[in-house]
């Protein structure tokens, strides 16, 4: 991606984080950016397509972020819980903890459910293959699902975190033997 799309598309996310997406006009993100308004139409043609291009970074940040810390880890389940809570923490931080997260998700659900559809699949095919099981085994399934649940319905950091080291405990308790290594899917 470009240098200045990249800074544009950065400085975008903070203002509509911080003032919400309806409150943040073009000239807020030029501002924030230190570019001028007519700048920003040379990558992007309106507002709306400024968030589905924040969104498309955010998805791979939240990608980036999760492979970073499973890679952290050494045992597939410390793998799998690392790449889990790094990918729905990213999203808790940013969206459902924030002043202006609802407001986001009913813009996403708007804009952008096909990406975030996408992005869910992809997650699943991930969580599954850390879990070494076939791509469109279950376990990714209930697993992504079930974290997604808690993420979307606890606010508070502290309280959504104690909810995901719960459902990981609890959920590869049932899914790895002893010796770290999964079980094959049912």
């Amino acid at each position: 991606m470009d240098d200045k799309k990249q800074h544009i598309l950065n400085a975008a996310l903070r203002v509509v984080t911080d003032y919400g997406f309806k409150r943040t006009s073009m000239e807020d993100i030029a501002r924030e950016a230190g570019v001028s308004r007519p700048a920003i139409y040379q990558w992007f043609r309106n507002k709306d397509d400024v968030f589905l291009s924040c969104l498309d970074m955010v998805i791979e940040q939240a990608f980036s972020l999760a492979e970073t810390k499973s890679a952290e880890q050494t045992s597939p389940k410390a793998k799998v819980a690392a790449y889990l809570k790094a990918y729905m923490g990213f999203y808790h931080s940013l969206l459902i903890a924030g002043r202006h997260g609802q407001e986001l998700l009913d813009l996403n659900n708007r804009l952008g459910a096909q990406k975030s559809t996408d992005a869910m699949e992809r997650f699943i095919v991930a969580l599954n293959a850390l879990m070494q099981l076939p791509a469109d085994a279950e376990e990714g399934h209930v697993l992504a699902h079930s974290a997604a649940g808690i993420k979307y319905q606890t606010p508070d950091p502290a309280r959504f975190s104690s909810r995901l080291d719960l459902l990981l405990e609890r959920f590869l308790a049932s899914n790895f033997t002893s010796a770290n290594t999964p079980q094959t899917s049912r």
